[in-house]
């Protein structure tokens, strides 16, 4: 029973570990759809778009007829005449009620021109809020390339110590078989930089530990869960003025600022319109009712047109439509300083991706003359055709080499993210 029980065991840790490996394992697409869902910058631009499509729905309350019900009861301390008669002008209670329906006609082209701006802001919502998502975004993308770049430093510091611990091992067997000063001393340096690959090692798996927890609080994903890398991503192919064109047409928050300009101009327009005369029609029904009964106790129904017309303000309608030309003149500025800034920022991305591509490149051609160069020197060193100070040199030159490929293969990926978020492609051929 103990030999079936325990197959049985073994059977299931077979079975369940697997999908348990798989249940901790993360893509970058799951760090993206994490991020989404919960972090607070995303969900606060929702409530913007929320509140938009309010704006929307209350401007629209500007165009609708409203209907108002009035009511009240005074009581008076004596009547008029004070003795009564055939006529009262005065009762000593009175009761009023009544429904008023008002019917905007005109109100100088304001009522339709907020209709406009908010639906404008609307538009721009979510503009704003695609936006903040491909920030985001890149955000998720620089925290969990860094967990990765972190995973492969330590491997290469781990790899490192590896090789000083093999070097250490071959220079105590020389210094044991042969006691010199030249071998003590060298059994010395290679203690040293034991040491130093272990506190490299140390340095390292502390990096990592601080990554991963960056990227947990960006996507409340567990901190201890596998992350796999991200497919190779490629750069777009198109030349660098043809992308500033392209960045001009589907940046989120560029497209946005043009929004702005005209609300901005329709915020003139509303300013301007509070001051012109305004016409409403307005019609409904009274009620009076008094004791002792007087001659205003009816039922009265009513209807007509009203006109309102300011006549003097003491200049208010040029200060409030002066301001209100300067914001709009501001939008524009600020929309042609955002254009300005996105040419240099996506001319800036494409000249750091050609930099780290050409990095790249030289990063590996060094890592394996290094990885060569090690391998023979080592393989000389065993046969006691070099020093132990020739091993040193090959063990660092191939250290940096390692970490210089691990950072320019990790750093190149980020910036054909950074220069797809600098025209506005990131995350939009993904999903969201």
């Amino acid at each position: 029973m103990n030999v079936r029980a325990l197959s049985l065991v073994l059977l299931l840790v077979l079975a369940v570990t697997p999908a348990t490996r798989a249940a901790q394992s993360i893509t970058l697409q799951n760090a993206y759809d994490a991020a989404l869902a919960s972090y607070e910058t995303v969900r606060i631009s929702q409530e913007n778009t929320v509140q938009a499509d309010s704006k929307v729905d209350q401007a629209w309350t500007y165009l609708y007829p409203k209907v108002t019900g009035l009511g009240s009861y005074l009581r008076y301390n004596e009547t008029l005449p004070p003795n009564g008669g055939a006529v009262i002008f005065q009762p000593l209670g009175q009761l009023q009620a009544a429904v008023v329906l008002t019917q905007p006609l005109y109100t100088g082209g304001r009522a339709l021109a907020a209709l406009r701006a908010a639906k404008t802001m609307q538009e721009s919502s979510r503009d704003d809020l695609s936006s903040t998502k491909q920030s985001l975004l890149l955000s998720v993308s620089e925290a969990y390339y860094a967990v990765i770049r972190s995973q492969r430093v330590v491997e290469v510091s781990r790899g490192a110590l590896e090789r000083m611990e093999r070097h250490k091992k071959v220079t105590e067997r020389e210094a044991s078989t042969r006691r010199s000063k030249a071998n003590v001393s060298a059994l010395l340096r290679a203690n040293t930089l034991v040491d130093q690959s272990r506190i490299f090692l140390v340095t390292a798996e502390s990096n990592l530990k601080t990554a991963r927890q960056r990227l947990s609080l960006l996507t409340q994903l567990p901190e201890d869960a596998a992350v796999v890398d991200p497919p190779v991503v490629q750069a777009p192919p198109e030349p660098v003025r043809t992308l500033q064109e392209k960045a001009l047409k589907d940046r989120d928050d560029y497209i946005s600022s043009q929004l702005g300009q005209k609300v901005a101009k329709e915020n003139v327009a509303i300013t301007a319109g509070a001051h012109y005369p305004q016409i409403h029609a307005e019609g409904g029904i009274r009620y009076t009712d008094s004791n002792p009964t007087t001659l205003m106790d009816a039922t009265t129904y009513y209807g007509g047109v009203v006109l309102q017309v300011p006549i003097f303000e003491g200049g208010l309608m040029k200060a409030e439509v002066a301001e209100a030309r300067s914001k709009q003149r501001q939008s524009e500025l600020s929309t042609e300083l955002l254009k300005r800034n996105i040419q240099n920022e996506v001319a800036e991305a494409y000249l750091n991706y050609q930099t780290l591509s050409t990095v790249l490149e030289t990063a590996k051609t060094q890592f394996e003359n290094a990885r060569k160069n090690f391998d023979t020197v080592e393989s000389l060193f065993s046969e006691g055709l070099l020093t132990s100070l020739s091993v040193i040199d090959a063990q660092q030159a191939l250290f940096l080499a390692e970490r210089e490929l691990v950072a320019a293969s990790i750093e190149q990926q980020l910036t054909i993210l950074r220069l797809q978020r600098s025209i506005g492609a990131l995350g939009k051929q993904t999903k969201s």
